[in-house]
């Protein structure tokens, strides 16, 4: 059973203690794959439609429509998180938005870029939408703060290391490289939710957190 929310130490024991371990690693992970993903597309969209290309300013046309796609992912997220639930709904956009990321690897022209960039975008903030509540949700009331924060961090990393991994690898392996390894992320993102989560809808948090400790 989770430790009674103490020191910070305790907190992160508590956090890798019994069950309560393997809730904790899935929302790494599954913070880590969407991180990863979204900084790994958004900050390098305009240079690669440029290094595919196209021209400055056709590529931040395309690229401000991509990003307009944001609002419309919020929304629907928003609507299927209490229609399906935060689980089935991060899993089912990390899936599409794999998919997504694999239509934009092979994507020959500038039309179907665009119309897979914008699917991408909408599938991948979409599931933002899904993880802020279901990251509270997972954590007992004694760690939700330690236990949120923490997941939140670990997909900094995937922040940071994205840009970085994208500039090295474009150069050798191109569009298909990039978004090759974005789907492949997304997709193990979705796995992790769907094999190490567990359902929230319609569970109170008392339910949720008494049922991994039983």
């Amino acid at each position: 059973m989770p430790a009674a929310g103490g020191t910070l130490l305790a907190n992160f024991a508590a956090l890798l203690a019994g069950r309560q371990a393997r809730i904790t690693i899935m929302t790494w992970i599954m913070w880590l794959a969407i991180t990863f993903s979204y900084y790994s597309f958004f900050v390098w969209i305009p240079g690669l439609l440029v290094q595919n290309g196209m021209s400055i300013t056709k590529s931040f046309a395309y690229s401000i429509a991509i990003y307009c796609a944001q609002i419309p992912g919020y929304f629907s997220a928003a609507y299927f998180n209490e229609r399906i639930g935060r689980q089935a709904t991060i899993a089912s956009y990390m899936l599409l938005g794999g998919v997504s990321a694999l239509g934009l690897a092979f994507a020959q022209s500038d039309q179907q870029i665009m119309a897979a960039g914008i699917f991408l975008s909408l599938f991948m903030n979409g599931t933002y939408a899904g993880v802020y509540a279901y990251t509270a949700e997972v954590f007992p009331t004694p760690v939700r703060t330690t236990g949120a924060g923490l997941a939140s961090a670990i997909g900094r990393i995937g922040a940071i290391v994205s840009p970085i991994l994208v500039g090295y690898l474009y150069p050798s392996f191109g569009f298909a490289g990039v978004f090759g390894v974005t789907t492949t992320v997304l997709l193990l993102g979705a796995v992790t939710v769907v094999l190490m989560g567990v359902p929230t809808r319609g569970r109170s948090l008392e339910e949720i957190a008494a049922g991994e400790v039983a």
